[in-house]
């Protein structure tokens, strides 16, 4: 099958999009499957290699578009985001899409450059204007939601249920199988290695919860470390500033390559997801997620529709959502239960279906029907 991925965002890309979607051609390819990913060629930000930088195997290919950069200068406005958009949009007219193509996307207004014959448009939230959103996925041949929660969404906005496929997000289980728990890799961030860490990975959005794992550290025993592993930008600046004390590590974004060892070398994992926000309690699929199941570290999660999709009270330890107090209590007893290991081998071996292989498998399947 002939596969062309189109995004307008940025690749490479330090949020996690850039590593998921990178990821899914590259399965995709591994499974025999002619696969260009098709992007703008943004002047700012990085730019790095793809394959060298998620450290993927050259299994497909990568066109990059001429195409403005305000954003990446700066300019973050609805006007910056449109002028770049409608110049990626006069890129896209000019190049050729044979008729016998699958064209894949994850963003709607992209989609409506794009011809509906064979068009597929991956959907992780239905935010955004209603009116736009369904127009979109009514001409799209087929969907792909994220979870479980997005297809009710779907459904709700009038979307035939018969053209939705739900498609986890996955892990790369081969990463976690290469690698050792190793206590010492703390020691570079300044953190004893006899300390008990307590780890978030991931962007510190006000949706993902971070900010909650920061404020329960003040409630944790002083043999307990957090670390908050993956802010960009102003949102790492504001938790370094609010946030970094005594026993809070507050760092920045870290190679992908690394994170499986960061992973397996914590104590606890921690899942906080608000339910505040519809996208985390009810849409949410985080790479995360799944990362953390294939190390076969105790998991603590916040109590949302989203994570209870994938997690039971078999494979992880969960807490009152937004609840700090909650958490640091939830956390103090994992430390402590010497049997949490059990519920962690379970979420291991839960994982073994959400690989990345797995993953492009059932979605190729899909489109192919």
């Amino acid at each position: 099958m002939n596969i062309v991925y189109v995004i307008s965002a940025r690749i490479p890309s330090e949020r996690a999009y850039g590593y998921a979607v990178t990821k899914l051609c590259e399965e995709w390819g591994r499974a025999g499957h002619t696969v260009k990913l098709v992007v703008p060629d943004r002047k700012h930000g990085l730019r790095d290699d793809p394959f060298d930088y998620y450290g993927l195997e050259r299994t497909f290919t990568v066109e990059k578009l001429p195409s403005s950069d305000r954003l990446g200068k700066g300019q973050n406005s609805r006007f910056g985001f449109f002028a770049d958009l409608f110049s990626f949009a006069r890129a896209i007219r000019r190049v050729r899409l044979p008729e016998e193509t699958v064209i894949y996307t994850r963003e709607y207004l992209v989609s409506f450059l794009l011809p509906a014959q064979h068009l597929f448009i991956e959907m992780h939230t239905t935010t955004g204007n209603r009116f736009l959103l369904k127009r979109a996925l009514k001409r799209a041949r087929g969907v792909i939601a994220i979870s479980n929660g997005v297809k009710k969404s779907l459904v709700q906005l009038g979307i035939d249920e018969k053209k939705i496929y739900i498609a986890h997000d996955g892990a790369d289980l081969s990463a976690f199988e290469r690698v050792k728990r190793d206590r010492s890799v703390w020691q570079a961030f300044g953190i004893a290695p006899e300390k008990s860490v307590v780890l978030y990975t991931g962007h510190f959005y006000e949706w993902k919860g971070a900010d909650t794992l920061a404020k329960a550290a003040k409630l944790l025993t002083p043999d307990a470390h957090v670390v908050l592993m993956g802010g960009v930008d102003a949102e790492f600046e504001k938790f370094q500033k609010e946030y970094a004390a005594q026993n809070v590590s507050i760092l920045p974004h870290q190679p992908q390559a690394k994170i499986a060892e960061f992973l397996k070398s914590a104590d606890v994992l921690v899942l906080p997801n608000s339910a505040k926000a519809e996208i985390s309690r009810l849409h949410a699929s985080p790479l995360k997620l799944f990362e953390y199941m294939a190390s076969g570290v105790p998991i603590v999660a916040s109590d949302v529709p989203s994570v209870r999709e994938i997690l039971s009270a078999d494979s992880a330890f969960f807490f009152t959502p937004d609840d700090e107090a909650s958490l640091a209590q939830v956390v103090r007893a994992v430390l402590s239960d010497h049997q949490a290991s059990e519920r962690a081998a379970t979420s291991q071996t839960a994982v073994q279906k959400y690989s990345w292989a797995a993953r492009a498998r059932n979605v190729s399947a899909f489109l192919a029907k």
